[in-house]
């Protein structure tokens, strides 16, 4: 009970600590208005939740000295306490006009935000630290067995479709479409940021804009399929594939994949801009060739480096825009770049018994699940990192504050019950709440950017 209690504290401390420095940083855009004015709840919401927090972290300390955590806990913890109201003091100095940093080079309000981002990364090693002190090592002990780890895939016959309905959904299915909201989400996103610097965007160009990006996404897919066949084969999940069935044999996947890809660039060089093709053929070659071929089946980093090609489509949405990239644009694609391991190392969890049976080195299967969720926390933090620099370069509101705190807390608290169950099931909750995390996060942007 004691172990629950203080991993409560301690979760909420860090996701407390998060929320705070969301709506400093929401503070500092809206200037002197959030001094006075419609915008003043925001500022002395702040305070008092930043007031709130650091008592929150001090009482999660005494508990860790009464409980004796391990030392490295106890220290993080002290150290965030006095830390915590070292930079809200330094950021209260600011705004009144009692401390002058500008003659190190240095603004305050840069300090404030700094110091916010080191409190919310100390505290989160020194949950990582706890879960890996206090949860029994899942490479070591016996846990669910790993999917597909425990039988090999049941052979499947590899016949023609019945029928016109049966071949239209052979062919929807190498498209994943199940991966198109979110890429298109991505874009729209994208557009949004663009449209809130004062771009002119019209219909046309967004339905354009999403028509190419879902072809570009069902080429890409089709690709996949195609160079994953023999692979696919080795695993329950994926061994009922199309391609991996020959229910669409390899040469006619080539095709359709050729056609979809010639199609959607063709609609966004003739409607849209020529930079959003170009950026858009990246994407395909970047998912079909560079992550599929080259890195998903040689490397460890295939989910961190590939994580690229998901990002695209943020700066395709502001490039079909614009005409160019703009670092809104980059921001957001670096969150989706961040948040891509926190997401799929999840999934890879849960199904590393059929990845390693496919030979596929993911990061649970070469560095074992203790790593990987470690890592997953990791990459959580920098991701909500970002997301907050994001909405200080575009000068979001409150919404997109409490919208990434709240989404993010939802994410880590999944993350947090994962170590503690130890389950694939959990893994693959985790896994849904990522999902659910980045959806929210673009549909405040688009909010923020477009009705705001």
């Amino acid at each position: 009970m004691g172990a629950t209690r203080f991993t409560t504290l301690l979760t909420a401390s860090v996701v407390g600590t998060y929320l705070v420095l969301a709506l400093g940083a929401t503070t500092a855009t809206a200037g002197e208005a959030a001094a006075s004015g419609p915008l003043a709840w925001v500022a002395w919401g702040h305070y008092a939740l930043a007031a709130a927090v650091w008592a929150l972290v001090a009482a999660t300390a005494v508990y860790a000295r009464r409980e004796d955590r391990a030392t490295g806990v106890r220290a993080g913890l002290a150290l965030a306490t006095v830390g915590v109201p070292v930079q809200g003091l330094v950021g209260l100095a600011g705004r009144v006009g009692g401390f002058d940093a500008a003659r190190w080079g240095v603004g305050v309000g840069r300090i404030h935000l700094f110091g916010g981002v080191a409190a919310f990364a100390v505290l989160l090693v020194v949950l990582v630290r706890h879960l890996d002190a206090t949860v029994a090592d899942p490479d070591a002990t016996a846990e669910d067995t790993p999917t597909g780890a425990s039988s090999r895939p049941s052979p499947v016959d590899a016949t023609a479709p019945n029928g016109p309905a049966d071949r239209l959904r052979a062919y929807l299915a190498l498209t994943k479409p199940r991966l198109m909201w979110l890429l298109c989400l991505l874009a729209l996103a994208g557009m949004a940021l663009a449209a809130a610097t004062g771009a002119a965007v019209d219909g046309v160009t967004v339905v354009a804009t999403l028509a190419g990006g879902v072809l570009a996404v069902g080429a890409a897919g089709t690709f996949n399929h195609l160079f994953e066949r023999e692979r696919d084969r080795k695993m329950a999940r994926t061994a009922d594939r199309p391609v991996a069935t020959a229910t669409v044999p390899p040469r006619r996947a080539a095709a359709f994949g050729l056609a979809l890809a010639a199609a959607s660039l063709g609609l966004l060089w003739t409607v849209v801009t020529p930079l959003a093709t170009l950026l858009t053929a990246g994407a395909i070659v970047y998912y079909a060739v560079v992550y599929t071929v080259l890195l998903k089946p040689t490397t460890r980093w295939n989910t961190a480096v590939g994580g690229g090609s998901g990002a695209l489509p943020a700066l395709i949405g502001w490039a079909a825009v614009t005409g160019g990239i703009g670092l809104p644009a980059v921001l957001l694609a670096g969150v989706v770049v961040l948040w891509t391991p926190a997401h799929f190392y999840n999934f890879a969890i849960a199904h590393r018994g059929e990845y390693a049976r496919a030979d596929y080195p993911m990061l649970p299967v070469v560095a074992g699940v203790r790593a990987t969720r470690r890592r997953t926390c990791y990459w959580l933090g920098a991701t909500l990192v970002a997301a907050v620099a994001l909405g200080v370069v575009a000068e979001f509101g409150a919404l997109y504050a409490v919208t990434t705190a709240g989404a993010g807390g939802v994410f880590l608290r999944s993350l947090v019950r994962q170590y503690d169950r130890g389950t694939d099931a959990a893994a693959l909750r985790t896994f849904y709440a990522s999902n659910a995390y980045l959806g929210l996060l673009l549909a405040a942007v688009v909010a923020e950017a477009v009705v705001v």
